[in-house]
Protein backbone atom coordinates (compact mmCIF):
# COMPACT_ATOMS: atom_id res chain seq x y z
CA UNK A 1 0.00 0.00 0.00
CA UNK A 2 1.12 3.39 -0.63
CA UNK A 3 2.01 5.68 2.38
CA UNK A 4 0.82 9.41 3.38
CA UNK A 5 -3.18 8.14 1.56
CA UNK A 6 -5.87 9.46 3.25
CA UNK A 7 -9.73 7.97 3.02
CA UNK A 8 -13.10 9.52 1.97
CA UNK A 9 -16.64 7.84 1.82
CA UNK A 10 -18.32 10.48 -1.09
CA UNK A 11 -21.45 7.99 -0.88
CA UNK A 12 -22.61 5.50 1.32
CA UNK A 13 -24.69 2.76 0.12
CA UNK A 14 -28.11 2.07 2.17
CA UNK A 15 -31.07 -0.23 2.02
CA UNK A 16 -32.90 2.26 -0.37
CA UNK A 17 -29.56 3.10 -2.16
CA UNK A 18 -27.18 -0.16 -3.14
CA UNK A 19 -24.68 1.49 -5.32
CA UNK A 20 -23.18 4.48 -5.78
CA UNK A 21 -20.55 4.66 -8.94
CA UNK A 22 -19.09 6.61 -11.42
CA UNK A 23 -17.24 10.17 -9.83
CA UNK A 24 -16.10 12.84 -11.80
CA UNK A 25 -14.78 15.82 -9.38
CA UNK A 26 -13.95 19.52 -10.57
CA UNK A 27 -11.64 22.40 -8.79
CA UNK A 28 -14.00 25.53 -8.63
CA UNK A 29 -12.69 28.58 -8.28
CA UNK A 30 -12.86 29.53 -4.58
CA UNK A 31 -11.35 26.18 -4.34
CA UNK A 32 -14.00 24.16 -3.48
CA UNK A 33 -14.90 21.03 -4.87
CA UNK A 34 -17.70 19.38 -7.05
CA UNK A 35 -18.43 15.17 -7.08
CA UNK A 36 -21.02 14.11 -9.53
CA UNK A 37 -21.92 10.67 -9.56
CA UNK A 38 -24.82 7.97 -10.27
CA UNK A 39 -26.78 6.88 -7.31
CA UNK A 40 -29.10 4.00 -7.78
CA UNK A 41 -32.66 3.38 -6.13
CA UNK A 42 -34.48 0.24 -5.18
CA UNK A 43 -32.49 -2.97 -3.57
CA UNK A 44 -30.91 -4.37 -6.36
CA UNK A 45 -27.96 -1.84 -7.91
CA UNK A 46 -27.64 -3.89 -11.73
CA UNK A 47 -26.40 -1.75 -14.08
CA UNK A 48 -29.74 -1.52 -15.56
CA UNK A 49 -31.55 -0.35 -13.16
CA UNK A 50 -32.96 3.34 -11.90
CA UNK A 51 -29.80 5.85 -11.14
CA UNK A 52 -30.06 9.69 -11.16
CA UNK A 53 -26.83 12.01 -11.01
CA UNK A 54 -26.39 13.60 -7.84
CA UNK A 55 -23.63 15.85 -6.56
CA UNK A 56 -21.99 16.77 -3.35
CA UNK A 57 -19.21 19.60 -1.85
CA UNK A 58 -16.40 19.26 -0.18
CA UNK A 59 -14.77 22.92 1.57
CA UNK A 60 -11.77 20.95 2.90
CA UNK A 61 -10.18 18.78 0.29
CA UNK A 62 -12.16 16.28 -0.44
CA UNK A 63 -11.82 14.60 3.55
CA UNK A 64 -15.67 15.51 4.01
CA UNK A 65 -18.44 15.59 1.16
CA UNK A 66 -22.07 17.68 2.51
CA UNK A 67 -25.05 19.02 0.84
CA UNK A 68 -26.02 16.52 -1.50
CA UNK A 69 -28.44 17.14 -4.31
CA UNK A 70 -30.25 15.93 -7.10
CA UNK A 71 -29.14 17.46 -10.40
CA UNK A 72 -30.23 15.10 -14.01
CA UNK A 73 -33.41 12.97 -12.90
CA UNK A 74 -34.66 10.28 -15.54
CA UNK A 75 -37.03 11.01 -18.59
CA UNK A 76 -39.77 8.47 -18.43
CA UNK A 77 -38.27 6.51 -21.50
CA UNK A 78 -34.83 6.21 -20.16
CA UNK A 79 -34.28 2.91 -17.48
CA UNK A 80 -31.34 5.34 -15.67
CA UNK A 81 -29.28 8.39 -16.62
CA UNK A 82 -25.69 7.60 -15.52
CA UNK A 83 -21.61 7.87 -15.66
CA UNK A 84 -21.29 11.82 -15.21
CA UNK A 85 -18.26 13.73 -16.06
CA UNK A 86 -17.34 17.30 -15.06
CA UNK A 87 -15.16 19.65 -17.36
CA UNK A 88 -14.24 23.13 -16.58
CA UNK A 89 -13.87 25.40 -19.30
CA UNK A 90 -10.64 28.32 -18.89
CA UNK A 91 -13.71 30.99 -18.74
CA UNK A 92 -15.31 29.32 -15.87
CA UNK A 93 -18.08 27.46 -17.43
CA UNK A 94 -18.75 23.87 -16.12
CA UNK A 95 -19.64 21.12 -18.60
CA UNK A 96 -21.63 17.93 -17.29
CA UNK A 97 -21.76 15.16 -20.11
CA UNK A 98 -24.02 12.29 -18.87
CA UNK A 99 -25.52 9.19 -20.49
CA UNK A 100 -28.88 8.53 -20.75
CA UNK A 101 -29.68 4.28 -21.21
CA UNK A 102 -33.04 3.93 -22.57
CA UNK A 103 -35.33 0.78 -21.72
CA UNK A 104 -34.82 -1.92 -23.35
CA UNK A 105 -30.98 -1.96 -22.98
CA UNK A 106 -29.71 -1.58 -26.53
CA UNK A 107 -29.90 2.39 -27.40
CA UNK A 108 -28.34 5.49 -25.64
CA UNK A 109 -27.97 9.29 -25.95
CA UNK A 110 -25.15 11.22 -24.28
CA UNK A 111 -26.04 14.69 -23.07
CA UNK A 112 -24.50 18.12 -22.47
CA UNK A 113 -25.18 20.24 -20.01
CA UNK A 114 -23.70 23.74 -18.86
CA UNK A 115 -23.33 25.67 -15.21
CA UNK A 116 -21.76 29.34 -15.28
CA UNK A 117 -22.46 29.77 -11.61
CA UNK A 118 -20.30 26.79 -9.95
CA UNK A 119 -22.77 23.88 -10.58
CA UNK A 120 -25.92 25.62 -9.13
CA UNK A 121 -28.29 25.64 -11.59
CA UNK A 122 -26.91 23.51 -15.48
CA UNK A 123 -28.88 23.73 -18.67
CA UNK A 124 -29.08 21.36 -21.41
CA UNK A 125 -26.78 22.97 -24.01
CA UNK A 126 -26.78 19.89 -26.58
CA UNK A 127 -26.30 16.24 -27.79
CA UNK A 128 -23.93 14.00 -28.39
CA UNK A 129 -25.44 11.00 -30.01
CA UNK A 130 -29.07 10.47 -29.66
CA UNK A 131 -31.17 7.16 -29.91
CA UNK A 132 -28.09 4.78 -30.99
CA UNK A 133 -28.92 1.73 -32.51
CA UNK A 134 -26.98 -0.61 -29.81
CA UNK A 135 -25.54 0.75 -26.17
CA UNK A 136 -23.12 3.49 -27.31
CA UNK A 137 -20.69 4.41 -23.47
CA UNK A 138 -18.03 5.24 -21.74
CA UNK A 139 -19.28 3.06 -18.59
CA UNK A 140 -16.56 3.70 -15.75
CA UNK A 141 -14.22 5.67 -17.65
CA UNK A 142 -16.18 9.26 -17.68
CA UNK A 143 -14.17 11.91 -18.91
CA UNK A 144 -13.70 14.80 -21.25
CA UNK A 145 -10.51 16.00 -22.05
CA UNK A 146 -9.84 19.56 -22.53
CA UNK A 147 -6.85 19.84 -24.97
CA UNK A 148 -4.08 22.49 -24.67
CA UNK A 149 -5.50 23.86 -27.92
CA UNK A 150 -8.97 24.14 -26.48
CA UNK A 151 -10.57 20.97 -28.22
CA UNK A 152 -12.89 18.91 -26.00
CA UNK A 153 -12.42 15.02 -26.49
CA UNK A 154 -14.96 12.53 -25.21
CA UNK A 155 -13.96 9.08 -25.77
CA UNK A 156 -16.92 6.18 -26.11
CA UNK A 157 -17.20 2.73 -26.83
CA UNK A 158 -19.89 1.36 -29.06
CA UNK A 159 -21.38 -1.55 -30.68
CA UNK A 160 -24.73 -2.93 -32.27
CA UNK A 161 -26.63 -4.97 -29.75
CA UNK A 162 -27.24 -5.19 -25.75
CA UNK A 163 -24.30 -4.37 -23.78
CA UNK A 164 -23.43 -7.07 -22.36
CA UNK A 165 -23.31 -9.50 -25.73
CA UNK A 166 -22.53 -6.60 -28.27
CA UNK A 167 -19.15 -6.41 -29.51
CA UNK A 168 -17.29 -2.88 -28.95
CA UNK A 169 -14.90 -0.57 -30.72
CA UNK A 170 -13.52 2.76 -29.12
CA UNK A 171 -14.19 5.95 -31.17
CA UNK A 172 -14.00 9.48 -30.30
CA UNK A 173 -16.02 12.93 -30.55
CA UNK A 174 -14.75 16.11 -30.66
CA UNK A 175 -15.48 19.62 -30.12
CA UNK A 176 -13.66 23.02 -30.83
CA UNK A 177 -16.09 25.32 -29.66
CA UNK A 178 -17.30 24.73 -26.35
CA UNK A 179 -19.20 21.85 -26.38
CA UNK A 180 -22.26 23.58 -28.63
CA UNK A 181 -21.03 21.21 -32.27
CA UNK A 182 -19.64 17.61 -32.15
CA UNK A 183 -17.83 16.00 -34.29
CA UNK A 184 -17.24 12.12 -34.65
CA UNK A 185 -13.43 11.16 -35.27
CA UNK A 186 -12.36 9.50 -38.85
CA UNK A 187 -11.35 6.16 -37.24
CA UNK A 188 -12.16 3.70 -34.13
CA UNK A 189 -10.14 1.19 -32.07
CA UNK A 190 -10.69 -2.68 -31.77
CA UNK A 191 -9.70 -6.08 -30.17
CA UNK A 192 -10.70 -9.43 -30.42
CA UNK A 193 -13.47 -10.74 -28.08
CA UNK A 194 -15.56 -8.28 -26.64
CA UNK A 195 -13.60 -5.66 -27.92
CA UNK A 196 -12.21 -2.32 -26.83
CA UNK A 197 -13.81 -0.90 -24.15
CA UNK A 198 -13.82 2.11 -21.39
CA UNK A 199 -10.71 4.18 -23.07
CA UNK A 200 -9.18 7.18 -20.91
CA UNK A 201 -6.77 9.64 -22.46
CA UNK A 202 -4.09 11.63 -21.37
CA UNK A 203 -2.59 14.53 -23.43
CA UNK A 204 1.39 14.23 -23.31
CA UNK A 205 3.79 17.03 -23.10
CA UNK A 206 4.41 17.02 -26.92
CA UNK A 207 0.79 17.25 -27.38
CA UNK A 208 0.51 13.57 -28.57
CA UNK A 209 -2.36 11.53 -27.16
CA UNK A 210 -2.25 8.39 -24.70
CA UNK A 211 -5.37 6.23 -24.75
CA UNK A 212 -5.54 3.11 -22.58
CA UNK A 213 -8.17 0.51 -23.46
CA UNK A 214 -9.90 -1.76 -21.38
CA UNK A 215 -10.19 -5.71 -23.27
CA UNK A 216 -10.58 -9.49 -22.72
CA UNK A 217 -7.55 -10.10 -23.63
CA UNK A 218 -4.90 -10.32 -20.16
CA UNK A 219 -3.23 -6.64 -20.16
CA UNK A 220 -3.99 -3.06 -20.08
CA UNK A 221 -4.02 -1.92 -23.98
CA UNK A 222 -2.28 1.29 -25.09
CA UNK A 223 -2.61 3.42 -28.36
CA UNK A 224 -1.89 6.89 -29.76
CA UNK A 225 -3.17 9.86 -31.89
CA UNK A 226 -0.89 12.55 -33.40
CA UNK A 227 -4.21 14.37 -34.58
CA UNK A 228 -6.15 15.11 -31.47
CA UNK A 229 -7.54 12.45 -31.48
CA UNK A 230 -9.36 12.09 -35.14
CA UNK A 231 -7.17 8.71 -35.39
CA UNK A 232 -5.33 6.42 -33.78
CA UNK A 233 -2.50 3.77 -33.61
CA UNK A 234 -3.38 0.10 -33.45
CA UNK A 235 -3.95 -1.26 -30.07
CA UNK A 236 -0.44 -2.59 -28.26
CA UNK A 237 0.13 -4.12 -25.14
CA UNK A 238 1.67 -2.01 -22.18
CA UNK A 239 2.92 -5.31 -20.77
CA UNK A 240 0.82 -4.95 -17.69
CA UNK A 241 -1.66 -7.86 -16.43
CA UNK A 242 -5.17 -6.76 -15.68
CA UNK A 243 -8.47 -8.50 -15.80
CA UNK A 244 -11.31 -7.28 -17.68
CA UNK A 245 -12.14 -3.53 -15.78
CA UNK A 246 -11.53 0.01 -16.71
CA UNK A 247 -8.49 2.21 -15.95
CA UNK A 248 -7.80 5.59 -15.88
CA UNK A 249 -4.57 7.55 -17.68
CA UNK A 250 -3.89 11.08 -16.63
CA UNK A 251 -0.89 13.27 -16.98
CA UNK A 252 0.58 14.52 -14.11
CA UNK A 253 0.68 18.55 -13.82
CA UNK A 254 3.71 20.14 -14.34
CA UNK A 255 5.61 16.83 -15.44
CA UNK A 256 6.14 14.46 -18.69
CA UNK A 257 5.01 11.19 -16.59
CA UNK A 258 1.96 9.61 -17.20
CA UNK A 259 -0.28 7.90 -14.32
CA UNK A 260 -1.94 5.06 -14.50
CA UNK A 261 -4.67 3.26 -12.33
CA UNK A 262 -5.81 -0.31 -13.17
CA UNK A 263 -6.50 -3.59 -11.38
CA UNK A 264 -2.96 -5.00 -11.31
CA UNK A 265 -4.03 -8.63 -10.78
CA UNK A 266 -4.46 -12.08 -11.89
CA UNK A 267 -5.84 -12.58 -15.66
CA UNK A 268 -8.47 -15.40 -15.02
CA UNK A 269 -10.25 -16.32 -17.80
CA UNK A 270 -12.78 -18.63 -16.22
CA UNK A 271 -13.37 -16.39 -13.77
CA UNK A 272 -15.86 -13.40 -13.49
CA UNK A 273 -14.95 -10.11 -15.67
CA UNK A 274 -11.59 -12.58 -16.46
CA UNK A 275 -10.11 -11.75 -12.76
CA UNK A 276 -10.76 -10.28 -9.68
CA UNK A 277 -10.77 -6.16 -9.43
CA UNK A 278 -7.96 -6.06 -6.85
CA UNK A 279 -5.79 -4.53 -6.15
CA UNK A 280 -6.43 -1.10 -7.34
CA UNK A 281 -2.96 -0.05 -8.42
CA UNK A 282 -0.76 2.65 -9.76
CA UNK A 283 2.45 2.96 -12.75
CA UNK A 284 4.13 5.76 -14.02
CA UNK A 285 5.21 6.02 -17.32
CA UNK A 286 7.96 8.84 -19.04
CA UNK A 287 8.61 7.74 -22.04
CA UNK A 288 4.98 7.54 -23.50
CA UNK A 289 3.91 4.51 -22.61
CA UNK A 290 7.08 2.76 -23.47
CA UNK A 291 7.77 1.72 -20.28
CA UNK A 292 6.19 1.86 -16.73
CA UNK A 293 7.10 1.93 -12.88
CA UNK A 294 5.29 0.61 -10.54
CA UNK A 295 4.48 3.00 -7.54
CA UNK A 296 2.11 0.78 -5.27
CA UNK A 297 -1.42 0.27 -4.71
CA UNK A 298 -3.88 2.94 -3.58
CA UNK A 299 -6.49 0.54 -2.21
CA UNK A 300 -6.46 -3.54 -1.40
CA UNK A 301 -8.73 -6.53 -0.43
CA UNK A 302 -10.84 -7.18 0.62
CA UNK A 303 -12.80 -5.33 -1.59
CA UNK A 304 -12.75 -4.78 -5.13
CA UNK A 305 -12.54 -1.38 -6.78
CA UNK A 306 -13.59 -0.02 -10.36
CA UNK A 307 -15.01 2.55 -12.36
CA UNK A 308 -12.14 5.36 -11.85
CA UNK A 309 -11.14 8.75 -12.12
CA UNK A 310 -8.91 11.08 -10.95
CA UNK A 311 -8.65 14.97 -10.36
CA UNK A 312 -5.15 17.06 -9.48
CA UNK A 313 -5.45 19.94 -7.73
CA UNK A 314 -3.93 23.41 -7.60
CA UNK A 315 -2.55 22.44 -4.10
CA UNK A 316 -0.74 19.55 -5.45
CA UNK A 317 -2.99 16.71 -4.22
CA UNK A 318 -4.51 13.61 -6.27
CA UNK A 319 -7.89 12.65 -5.62
CA UNK A 320 -8.53 9.60 -6.73
CA UNK A 321 -12.18 8.66 -6.28
CA UNK A 322 -13.63 4.43 -7.23
CA UNK A 323 -16.57 2.26 -6.28
CA UNK A 324 -15.58 -0.04 -3.64
CA UNK A 325 -16.97 -3.23 -3.73
CA UNK A 326 -17.57 -6.38 -1.76
CA UNK A 327 -15.78 -9.43 -2.80
CA UNK A 328 -17.32 -12.42 -1.74
CA UNK A 329 -14.85 -14.30 -3.88
CA UNK A 330 -11.56 -13.16 -0.85
CA UNK A 331 -13.59 -15.39 1.45
CA UNK A 332 -14.95 -17.83 -0.87
CA UNK A 333 -12.18 -18.60 -3.40
CA UNK A 334 -13.42 -21.89 -4.39
CA UNK A 335 -16.80 -20.90 -5.15
CA UNK A 336 -15.55 -17.46 -7.18
CA UNK A 337 -19.12 -15.83 -7.04
CA UNK A 338 -18.91 -12.53 -9.15
CA UNK A 339 -18.58 -9.18 -7.05
CA UNK A 340 -22.34 -8.33 -5.30
CA UNK A 341 -24.19 -5.16 -6.96
CA UNK A 342 -25.58 -3.67 -3.47
CA UNK A 343 -23.36 -2.36 -0.71
CA UNK A 344 -21.35 0.07 -3.34
CA UNK A 345 -19.89 2.90 -1.94
CA UNK A 346 -18.37 5.84 -3.63
CA UNK A 347 -14.52 6.24 -2.17
CA UNK A 348 -12.16 8.89 -2.55
CA UNK A 349 -8.23 8.56 -2.00
CA UNK A 350 -6.38 11.58 -1.50
CA UNK A 351 -2.48 11.83 -1.32
CA UNK A 352 0.09 14.06 -2.27
CA UNK A 353 0.81 14.50 -6.25
CA UNK A 354 4.66 14.07 -5.56
CA UNK A 355 4.50 11.04 -4.33
CA UNK A 356 3.43 9.69 -7.49
CA UNK A 357 6.69 11.26 -9.77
Amino acid sequence: MMSSIKYATIAESSANNPRNDTASIAELEDGSLLAVWHKYDGSFGSDFDLCRIYAKTSIDGGMTWERERMLIDVNPEDHNVQAPGLCLLPNGTLILHCLRGHRGGSSSTMEVHVSKDGGETWELLTHIWERTKGQWLQGGANHINLLSNGRLLLPFHFGTGHQGGQHNEIGCYFSDDEGVTWTRAASSVDLPMRGAMEASVAEMSDGRLLMSIRSQLGAVFLCTSIDGGNTWSLPQTSGLKSPESCTCLRRIPGTDAILLLWNDSKFEPGKHHFGRRTPLSAAVSTDGGESWKRVGNIAEGPNEYTNLNCLFTKSGKAIITYMQVEDPAFDAPETDPPFKRTGIDLMAAVLDTAIMV
